[in-house]
């Protein structure tokens, strides 16, 4: 008889990576697989919801034609957060995914923002979070204006774990820690805020908890029938991940972006942090950047070498080296601006040498 096994699928900026593990928690298998990110003009950022779909269903053949794919327990999804698919009700894709670093939208956010108060804020989010070029709104309402044609056929606006979810099991879900923005301390949308832009309300996917089990990988697919638990966000997978899960304690998570947080039941309104509700007693406050190792793939790419290469090349910091701020498309937390740009400075003439 094959040994029980379970599966975790993380749907991230740069890749699908997909891990077997045992229930004791030992790993039995893993894969990582890569797509592309487009950049058709600058401040835009695109995915193709197809490429995500397509690579976690070749991971779970790979897993289901394994002895231990006999006896899966539980599939479970994590994906990056504030990168929206924009889908009709068949479920057909109407515009490439607007990526989190995507800021196509910031005026559209400026103006919804500049309609709510920090006291607006604290009341509906418990923080005084801004309305930014990746906030569900801002992207919405940016789609209402530029494509109001494809606006009226949207049905649905999802994060990359729910349309990956919903091609699997059919069922359109999410949770409200990855409804960044969107869910107040009672764990349900904010009603007031969602109400500034008609038709959010309707397009958005109903709420569940993380742990439940939302439903079964359906036939005609690897691993048909499977339980499907929802999961969260990328940010708190990794924070379990680390084994960051009470009071006081902080992480610092280096992907793509740079992710500084700390759990704290005590909330000091702080319009550069974001804030999530409470959840299973955990308040978490996190600055996510822009860019983290997306900067050091940039300067991969302008240098002609491999991100390992350059790594390998660095030298130690002193107190004459040049300062390099990261804003390649603009600037999440703290700064919470689109329009930032990067820049070196403190370059001399002594720059460079050995």
């Amino acid at each position: 008889m094959a040994a029980a096994s379970l599966i975790g699928i993380d749907i991230g900026t740069t890749s699908v990576k997909a891990v077997m593990i045992g229930l004791d928690g030992a790993r039995i298998a893993a894969t990582t697989a890569s797509y592309p990110t487009r950049h058709p003009a600058p401040g835009r950022v695109e995915q193709d919801p197809g490429d995500w779909l397509a690579l976690v269903r070749d991971a779970l053949a790979g897993f289901a034609a394994r002895p231990e794919g006999r006896a899966v327990r539980a599939i479970c999804l994590t994906s990056q957060v504030n990168t929206h698919v924009f889908v009709d009700a068949g479920l057909q894709v109407l515009h490439p995914a607007l990526v989190w670093q995507d800021g196509r939208a910031a005026a559209a956010g400026a103006a919804l923002d500049a309609q709510i108060s920090a006291a607006d804020k604290i009341a509906w989010l418990g923080a005084p979070m801004p309305i930014d070029a990746s906030h569900a709104l801002a992207r919405m309402a940016w789609m209402a204006a530029a494509h109001p044609k494809l606006w009226a056929r949207t049905a649905h606006v999802l994060l990359p774990r729910d349309y990956v979810l919903a091609a699997l099991t059919g069922q359109i879900v999410t949770d409200p820690i990855s409804a960044v923005g969107l869910v107040g301390a009672d764990l349900r949308y904010a009603a007031p805020l969602i109400a500034l832009l008609p038709g959010a309300q309707a397009r958005l996917a109903p709420l569940a908890d993380p742990l439940a089990v939302v439903g079964r990988v359906r036939a005609g697919e690897a691993l048909a029938g499977v339980p499907v638990v929802l999961g969260t966000m990328d940010a708190w997978a990794g924070m379990f991940g680390l084994g960051v899960a009470a009071e006081g304690q902080a992480m610092y998570l280096s992907g793509t972006s740079e992710v500084l947080g700390l759990i704290a039941r005590a909330v000091i309104p702080e319009p550069g942090v974001i804030t999530f509700p409470a959840w299973a007693g955990i308040t978490l406050h996190a600055g996510p950047t822009q860019a983290g190792g997306a900067s050091l793939a940039w300067l991969a790419r302008v240098t002609g070498r491999d991100v390992a290469g350059l790594a390998a090349a660095a030298a130690p910091i002193t107190a004459q080296s040049p300062l390099f701020l990261p804003h390649l498309q603009g600037e999440r937390a703290p700064l919470w601006d689109a329009q930032a740009r990067g820049t070196f400075a403190g370059l001399t003439s002594a720059s460079g040498q050995p």
